[in-house]
């Protein structure tokens, strides 16, 4: 199987991931905070570490940290944890649904509005429409770092630098850009970043985290923390009180092992990653009657359609004929699609990492000619 769809989830998993989910299950397989033996002790070392490298690793500091399963339960806590009855946001076409589907819940529930900002001719969206978007009651902006469905990246300092001028929350999905692109929440005015480790950072499915930088967050689930016992109501400490509920050790500790790795190997990753991104775009292009819609970029996202047949049959012959493992249909985006005008047939999605090799992309390659030639056969 040649795998490409790491944008999903990165297939690959190093043995130093492999052993610490492992130490997971057997070592540290207690109840972090909620006893004061030597193991929990030495467990909740453990999940702190992972919070001071996460902390370091974006520029924030180890109590702003909260541990989640992933970026839709992050953007969740964002959302709900910050409302503001009938106040405005600014977000985008690229959003996910993690995003749009909360936002939609905010509207009905808390009579909140938001405006959709679409891109230029270069995938960018401009400083200005965010300028002009801004009303009296908007609070936050929230930017899609990269596409999960074309790979177009966003100036986050300069869109920060904007936030921070008219006094907005600025919330950044970092889902497919972590691990490839270097943030400083400081530097950039991010007031939130929220993460999944099953992606650039090659943790195990489930984990996750949103990282705070001088804003505060009401608590999504409410329940025991190991803090406060004596009281009914739900502390309102961060990270504590946003974290009710027994940790998931086990992908805490894969996280902080998928971040090491990272940390150590990240530029011959993402050299690797945009070398056969742009080999891959190169020989898509040449490519007759497909249409290619992804930039060069450092998460390794490659779309396109191909004329006379739907993304999901390409996907199927890939994956069934060629035992290629692509993307197919919205990728849980629908307004880029509709922007894009692919919501009928949905996009085939490649999406790479450094285990791929230029010698799989030519497998590729020949794989979509000889899908064209049988279309054309029909």
């Amino acid at each position: 199987m040649i795998y490409l769809d790491n944008s999903s989830t990165t297939h690959f998993k190093p043995l130093c991931v492999k052993w610490a989910c492992l130490q997971g299950l057997g070592k540290y397989s207690v109840n972090p905070h909620r006893s004061g033996n030597n193991i929990v002790t030495k467990a909740e070392e453990k999940v702190y570490e992972c919070r001071e490298l996460l902390a370091e690793y974006v520029g924030t500091t180890p109590d702003n940290v909260i541990l989640t399963s992933g970026c839709t339960m992050s953007i969740n806590i964002a959302l709900n944890g910050t409302i503001k009855k009938d106040g405005h946001i600014i977000t985008t076409v690229f959003e996910h649904n993690s995003v749009l589907r909360t936002l939609e819940h905010l509207h009905s529930t808390h009579n909140i509005t938001y405006t959709t900002l679409e891109p230029n001719k270069n995938g960018q969206i401009s400083t200005k429409d965010i300028i002009n978007a801004i009303k009296p009651n908007t609070y936050m902006v929230i930017i899609n770092h990269v596409s999960n469905v074309t790979g177009d990246t966003q100036n986050i300092d300069a869109i920060g630098k904007i936030c921070k001028k008219n006094k907005l929350i600025f919330l950044v999905d970092g889902a497919q850009s972590i691990g490839h692109e270097n943030i400083d929440m400081q530097k950039m005015n991010i007031n939130m970043l929220t993460m999944s480790g099953h992606k650039g950072i090659f943790a195990p499915q489930g984990i996750g985290a949103l990282l705070l930088n001088d804003v505060k967050v009401t608590p999504l689930i409410y329940g025991g923390t190991g803090t406060y016992s004596d009281k009914i109501k739900q502390p309102t400490d961060i990270p504590d009180g946003i974290e009710s509920g027994t940790p998931n050790i086990v992908g805490i500790l894969g996280m902080l092992a998928g971040l090491k790795y990272t940390i150590k190997k990240q530029k011959y990753i993402n050299e690797k990653i945009k070398q056969l991104t742009a080999y891959t775009r190169d020989q898509l292009n040449n490519i007759k009657n497909l249409n290619l819609y992804s930039p060069i970029n450092n998460a390794g996202i490659i779309s396109f359609t191909i004329k006379g047949i739907d993304s999901s049959e390409v996907s199927n012959i890939l994956d069934e004929k060629y035992h290629i493992a692509t993307r197919s249909g919205l990728q849980c985006a629908p307004l880029i699609h509709k922007y894009l005008g692919t919501t009928k047939n949905g996009l085939t999605r490649v999406s790479l990492n450094q285990k791929n090799s230029k010698q799989q992309i030519d497998k590729l390659i020949y794989a979509i000619k000889e899908i064209i030639q049988d279309i054309n056969k029909r």
